[in-house]
């Protein structure tokens, strides 16, 4: 398989900006700040968050994207690496169908948590305008009180498992301070 860059940033977790007591209290906080950019105006690309219990390393997807690699297995392969993580999260503004039958798609604010048990929780927030509305509400699901899992998302770590998939990190540059 051929070499795909993308854009890599590591930080400490702050248990404060990134809750680890429950995936509601994190989903939240995630979609605050994801409803944060839209409301100032600056729609967030999507991006991949590989959350452990010390650190979070943020993955952009839009170069995933652009070089047509299939997103899902590439996040699948995201739950392999060699680092602690016990939770990803897909943020940012992304195309949303709103039903099976719908062709085209519409841009929301979303937040998909995943688990290693492929247990989720999910938050989508449809736009008007590119623009956050009162008129439409965040259509809130998880795993745990018996919603369907929404149609291509997750399922990450069991596909990461099944098919034996690896992501080698390897850094271009040396680190700036």
């Amino acid at each position: 398989m051929s070499p795909l860059r993308t854009r890599l940033s590591q930080a400490t977790r702050d248990p404060a900006l990134f809750p680890m007591d429950s995936d509601e209290a994190l989903g939240q906080a995630l979609l605050a700040r994801v409803e944060g950019m839209v409301g100032q105006a600056k729609l967030p690309r999507p991006a991949l968050l590989l959350l452990g219990p010390e650190q979070i390393t943020q993955v952009d997807l839009l170069p995933v994207q652009q070089a047509g690699a299939n997103m899902h297995r590439f996040i699948a392969a995201c739950t392999r690496v060699d680092l602690e993580v016990n939770v990803v999260a897909l943020v940012g503004v992304m195309g949303l169908r709103l039903s099976r039958q719908s062709e085209q798609s519409v841009p929301a604010a979303m937040v998909f948590l995943e688990r290693p048990d492929c247990s989720w929780w999910s938050a989508q927030r449809v736009l008007k305008d590119r623009q956050l509305s009162d008129e439409l509400p965040v259509r809130l699901r998880c795993a745990e009180e018996g919603w369907p899992r929404p149609g291509g998302l997750g399922g990450w770590w069991s596909r990461g498992r099944f098919e034996g998939l690896q992501l080698k990190l390897h850094r271009d540059a040396p680190t700036v301070h």
